[in-house]
């Protein structure tokens, strides 16, 4: 079985959410996103939550969404052990860690890993990998389905040029520990594509291999305006040179880019579909144990579902979760871009539907 990714085609392994979305009913949402903490000790310039960290070297240097929702700090371990159960009993399937900030930041990180673990969740991480000694990566290779570590550079000073901090090899020694503990959990490496680096993409997937990991894989940064979302910003003009780059690893397994995400970023001009439907299987919880309607849309007072220190989970979901509207406030290449495109095509009526 590959270890690697597909965003549309792992979404029909789960025809039963399917068919709830494509009838109405709503249905559990496949996995949830839980933010463990809010605070980062690494500064990365192109970071997309640092409105919402509380402490770090990012702290205050992005505006918040108009009339921001405040979502917490550091998850508190009853709060995270009680919503942890609810959602295992009701149906869902797997607990990613991620934020907002850094999850490993939490003290009582370890335990939630374990208590996830207990209750029956999947799990995978998204973290800088600046926190991870012998104890913790042994735990999280053994108990996890996958650990992504955001490395972004192959050089100390290009690390510290981007991220603010001089702790290159700091996570690195964190991605050995990975790599060299025991367990079945994919480690992967991954680096966000910008005109500052998308030249070292060759050196980027050399490092990947020297460290061990099960692959790297590319993505392009995604700039926006906290005021205006939808609207491209940048010159993408960058990804018509980083397009090739990526190419000449087509056919090494090692190596995961989706080419299509950088060529939709590169010709942005609006979502093409009207309906997130992404929505219904992913959902994100804040630290203060606010849920949110999308990932991307964490604080924003418009994709406020509800706060769970005083309802239930299967409650707020039943009343609130599901398929949204796109507006405005979607941002460029939002998170479920792909999954939406894959979706709106499924859930659009056909004619001769019945002549295979």
């Amino acid at each position: 079985m590959s270890k690697t990714i597909d965003p549309r085609g792992k979404l029909f392994q789960h025809l039963d959410s399917l068919l709830a979305i494509k009838e109405g009913r709503t249905h559990p949402p496949v996995s949830i996103e839980l933010d463990a903490s809010w605070r980062c000790t690494h500064g990365c310039e192109f970071c997309h939550y640092a409105y919402t960290h509380t402490r770090g070297p990012l702290k205050g240097t992005q505006g918040k969404p108009k009339d921001a929702i405040d979502g917490g700090d550091l998850l508190d371990f009853d709060l995270a052990k009680n919503i942890l159960c609810q959602v295992a009993e009701y149906g869902v399937k797997a607990c990613v860690w991620s934020g907002g900030g850094e999850p490993t930041l939490n003290p009582h990180f370890d335990d939630l890993v374990r208590h996830a673990d207990s209750v029956g969740l999947e799990q995978g991480l998204y973290t800088h990998g600046g926190h991870i000694d012998d104890e913790r990566a042994a735990l999280l290779k053994s108990t996890l389905t996958w650990v992504y570590v955001s490395l972004d550079e192959c050089t100390a000073e290009s690390f510290k040029a981007i991220k603010g901090v001089n702790r290159f090899e700091a996570v690195l020694s964190g991605i050995r520990r990975l790599v060299d503990a025991s367990g079945d959990a994919t480690i992967t490496i991954g680096f966000m594509l910008h005109p500052k680096n998308y030249t070292q993409i060759y050196n980027m997937v050399q490092l990947g291999k020297r460290l061990g990991v099960d692959y790297v894989q590319f993505r392009p940064v995604v700039l926006y305006d906290q005021d205006n979302p939808s609207v491209l910003v940048e010159d993408t003009s960058w990804i018509s040179d980083a397009i090739p780059r990526l190419r000449q690893f087509a056919k090494d397994s090692f190596v995961i880019a989706d080419i299509e995400r950088f060529e939709q970023y590169a010709n942005w001009t609006t979502h093409t579909y009207k309906v997130c439907r992404w929505t219904a299987l992913n959902t994100v919880i804040s630290p203060n144990g606010k849920v949110w309607r999308c990932t991307n849309k964490r604080e924003h007072p418009d994709a406020l579902l509800g706060d769970l220190n005083v309802e239930s989970f299967v409650t707020l979901w039943e009343r609130s979760g599901g398929v949204c509207a796109v507006s405005a406030s979607c941002r460029v290449m939002c998170i479920g871009t792909a999954k939406n495109i894959t979706l709106d095509e499924v859930m659009t009526p056909q004619p001769h539907v019945n002549f295979i």
